[in-house]
């Protein structure tokens, strides 16, 4: 996966230049990548003498545990090739100036080297810092020099483990004081300079002082605990006296339902004592056992859609978009309310069932319609209405789009004899991309996990508007993305992560992979994904090392990045804000080539 990863997208092409002088490479390894960024893949600041601007604008933050950063670097010209190396920090007080282990000025190495740069904090203060390696590198010392300034900040935090406001790895002066403070030095001062010694006595003297001050407050202390416990078992005997008192009183006064009554909403703590008068009661009442506690049952769907509940008497329905087995998609009109003018008719989408639909399935065509009520984003298929106010079959209603599901959509661009509509180009495929991966971030900040990522699942303006909808009734509609492997559980096989398949583990990295699949579903307009493999296999296949192939006319960035999504472990997976951004460079890139 590593290989297929190799310049992770985006990093590879975008916004390189030709720097002829300075031939020599200078990279992250893919170790260091994944130690700093948690991605296997080489990250290069000049490849084969070709500065990477995109790489070299990213200012990469660097996490407080991180003190090291190891570049990978070597000459490949037959001339000496010299540099020099400089470093900077905005804060001295929250980290030092970066270090190298390598001198300041040299020669570059013609064989494959690693030196390292050291960014420590100083511990003092919780700052982001900015920080700034600055590396010169000319032919001859003279001509042909190029500058390569790569920046990066790093979160440095207070040093809690920090007991006087010395630094720790400084040698120890005479009669054990440090010799160097860690704050920067005065005006009147230099960092050589040597703590002035104190006079005979004064450290002795200060620390008997310290100990009885010590030894006085932790009798105080004392005191005070001991008069709290003293109240605390005062107040406990007489509580438990007038407790006892009072179910004497019950037990004399009341019937036995009451006594039940009265003791099934007593909580007795185990310490409490019981008065031996009622010790037969509580022997008879407890053959009943302890009242049973209520599990937390999620709400009824039905109860959640009523919320924004519509009249069926507003509802128009019109034609018949798509229809299932049992689920059918209607466009339809929204009529106002009342004989008034102030509304207008509304044009919108209506997903319903059939009467021969079981309960099970209207219950699971309700509860996945639930998904999307209530967000408003530019790129989710909100629910804004719904009728299951009556024993008819349930309405759930969308906005209208003008394209409707972007599966069909694709499949019908791809279709070379149709005149209707245009070809897609890469880069308004990528712009759908860029749409997908947007809408997916804002349901993950909601703490909502999709699950079933896929053009199926999307619909589609004449503008290009794309937004995420809810999978209700995917299953009816695309039957032939949906396998059972004998549990009884149709699910999208081919769309699946190695551990959602497996183990029905789902996370953030498992929708990463699913919007891999639908990358390679945009890019071929709507082809099955895995179309020759048996869904039985998937999982074995997927085990091996095996992937979907790349696309024909598919850019080799667009195919890594796919690739980088399927990763075998979910930590080896690209995140939601790194795809955006690969996408959205490529996308730039592309336009200014059209």
């Amino acid at each position: 996966m590593s290989s297929q990863c190799f310049y992770l997208g985006c990093i590879v092409v975008f916004g390189l230049m030709t720097c002829p002088a300075a031939y020599f490479n200078m990279y992250l390894d893919s170790a260091e990548t994944f130690r700093l960024l948690g991605i296997n893949a080489e990250l290069y600041y000049v490849r084969n003498g070709i500065i990477n601007d995109y790489a070299l604008s990213f200012e990469l933050l660097i996490q407080p545990n991180i003190d090291k950063i190891y570049f990978t670097w070597q000459s490949i010209r037959q001339q000496i090739m010299f540099y020099s190396l400089k470093t900077n920090t905005s804060n001295p007080r929250a980290m030092l100036a970066p270090v190298a282990n390598i001198s300041s000025e040299g020669k570059v190495p013609t064989t494959l080297s690693v030196f390292h740069v050291k960014v420590p904090c100083t511990g003092l203060l919780n700052r982001e810092v900015h920080f700034l390696i600055q590396m010169e590198v000319s032919i001859f010392s003279v001509v042909n020099k190029t500058l390569i300034n790569i920046r990066r900040k790093k979160n440095c935090q207070v040093d809690s483990s920090m007991s006087r406001p010395f630094l720790h790895d400084q040698p120890l002066g005479s009669g054990g004081v440090y010799p160097f403070t860690s704050l920067p030095p005065t005006k009147n001062t230099t960092v050589n300079q040597v703590a002035k010694p104190e006079p005979a006595g004064t450290h002795t003297m200060s620390t008997h002082i310290f100990y009885i001050a010590v030894g006085c407050a932790c009798a105080v202390i004392l005191l005070i605990a001991l008069a709290v416990a003293v109240y605390y078992l005062n107040t406990q005997k007489n509580n438990n006296r007038g407790y006892s008192d009072r179910i004497k009183y019950y037990d004399n006064t009341s019937s036995s339902q009451a006594l039940t009554k009265q003791q099934s909403q007593s909580f007795l703590r185990v310490e409490t004592p019981v008065d031996s008068s009622i010790k037969g009661s509580v022997r008879n009442c407890s053959v009943l056992g302890p009242s049973p506690i209520p599990e937390l049952v999620p709400p009824e769907p039905k109860e959640i859609l009523k919320e924004i509940a519509i009249s069926r008497k507003r509802i128009s329905l019109a034609e018949m978009l798509l229809e299932g087995t049992f689920g059918k998609i209607y466009q339809g009109t929204l009529l106002s309310e009342g004989d008034n003018n102030f509304g207008a008719d509304q044009e919108i989408i209506v997903k319903t069932v059939t009467d021969q639909a079981r309960s099970d399935q209207v219950h699971l065509f309700l509860t996945e319609s639930c998904m999307m009520k209530g967000l408003v984003h530019q790129n989710i298929y909100p629910v804004i209405g719904a009728c299951v106010e009556d024993q008819m079959c349930p309405y759930i209603i969308y906005p209208n789009t003008t394209e409707g599901n972007l599966k069909k959509f694709l499949q019908k661009c791809g279709v070379s004899d149709t005149g209707s509509h245009c070809t897609l180009s890469t880069q308004q495929l990528v712009y759908l991309a860029i749409q997908i991966v947007r809408g997916i971030q804002f349901l993950h900040r909601q703490k909502i996990l999709h699950k079933d990522i896929a053009t199926r699942n999307c619909v589609i303006d004449n503008d290009l508007v794309l937004k995420i909808t809810d999978n209700a009734l995917s299953r009816d509609l695309f039957s032939g993305d949906y396998n059972c492997l004998g549990d009884n559980e149709n699910r999208p096989i081919k769309w699946l992560s190695i551990e959602a398949l497996l183990e029905k583990r789902f996370s953030t990295a498992s929708d990463v992979w699913s919007f891999g699949v639908t990358l390679w579903e945009l890019m071929t307009v709507g082809q099955q994904p895995y179309a020759d493999i048996d869904p039985f296999e998937m999982a074995a296949y997927l085990r091996e090392g095996y992937r979907i192939a790349q696309p024909i006319n598919c850019p080799d960035e667009l195919f890594s990045v796919m690739a980088c999504c399927w990763a075998g472990t979910p930590e080896e997976r690209p995140k939601f804000s790194q795809l955006l951004i690969c996408l959205q460079d490529f996308y730039t890139a592309l336009g200014q080539y059209i």
